[in-house]
């Protein structure tokens, strides 16, 4: 995955992903379309449709359960909205990267969500 580039950040923070295997496949938004997360992520210039990636549908479940308002991924989210007042673009979707990795998410490649599936 190759996240824009800005203020120097580096071009590729998540590696490119596997061929999808068979089975039941969900789009993560990997940055939240909650409400107050979408507004802060919006605020920042990140566009979060821009950036899904196809997830098993049992991986997508357990990373939006067991917390409050979208479940344990969105709550890391806000997690780093209360530590990072103003972050930079590239802050963010560094975190973003760290974040896939936290939570083992192994998918398909990161694309729109309006696309179809392998475009």
């Amino acid at each position: 995955m190759v996240f824009p580039n800005w203020n120097g950040a580096p071009d590729r923070l998540i590696p490119p992903s596997r061929q999808l295997t068979p089975g039941r496949w969900e789009k993560h938004h990997i940055f939240p379309q909650a409400r107050d997360l979408a507004e802060w992520f919006e605020a920042r210039g990140v566009k979060i449709h821009d950036y899904t990636m196809p997830i098993p549908r049992d991986m997508h479940r357990r990373i939006h359960d067991g917390g409050p308002s979208g479940g344990l991924w969105n709550e890391a989210w806000r997690e780093f909205r209360r530590k990072n007042e103003t972050p930079s673009p590239a802050e963010i979707y560094k975190h973003a990267g760290e974040l896939i990795h936290r939570f083992e998410l192994s998918g398909g490649p990161i694309q729109p969500y309006y696309s179809r599936p392998g475009a």
